[in-house]
């Protein structure tokens, strides 16, 4: 009988202990599993964000940016033309995402209107440059690395 009165001490006050650590390794899984689910809905704004400035971006210049180079003597846009259509890609940004999305986006991010204005505005800039990357290296211009044919010594 006086092994089952010690067992039956140390479970009495071990039960506490092990009912406090099971309370932490529950509000800890919980806390960790709430923000995985954040940074997944964070993660799809993003995502939707920059599927929705590369659509429009390929086509303002589609649209209108080849044509507006098309019109000009040197093939540049001068920077007033660069600005407007910067704003039509902008003010087409905000028409696809919504009054909603674009609320939703400022709410997730924790940034103002203002803000998500600026953001788009940087997307854009990166979206530009990727195009404008992507159309030396179709067209055979990478000037990151230059052709071989250009360093010297090459025996071609």
């Amino acid at each position: 009988m006086q092994t089952e009165d010690i067992a039956l001490g140390v479970v009495k006050v071990l039960s506490p202990i092990v009912l406090a650590a099971v309370t932490w390794v529950t509000a800890k899984l919980g806390q960790w599993i709430n923000a995985r689910v954040k940074n997944e809905y964070l993660r799809g704004v993003l995502a939707r964000l920059d599927d929705t400035v590369l659509s429009v971006v390929r086509e303002v210049h589609q649209v209108t940016v080849d044509a507006l180079k098309a019109s000009t003597v040197d093939g540049k846009l001068t920077p007033g033309a660069r600005d407007a259509v910067k704003a039509a890609a902008i003010g087409a940004i905000k028409s696809h995402i919504g009054t909603k999305g674009l609320l939703e986006l400022a709410r997730v991010l924790g940034i103002d209107a203002s803000g998500v204005e600026r953001l788009i505005g940087t997307k854009i800039e990166a979206a530009v440059h990727d195009i404008k990357s992507e159309r030396r290296v179709l067209n055979g211009v990478n000037h990151a690395a230059p052709a071989l044919a250009d360093l010297p010594n090459f025996q071609g």
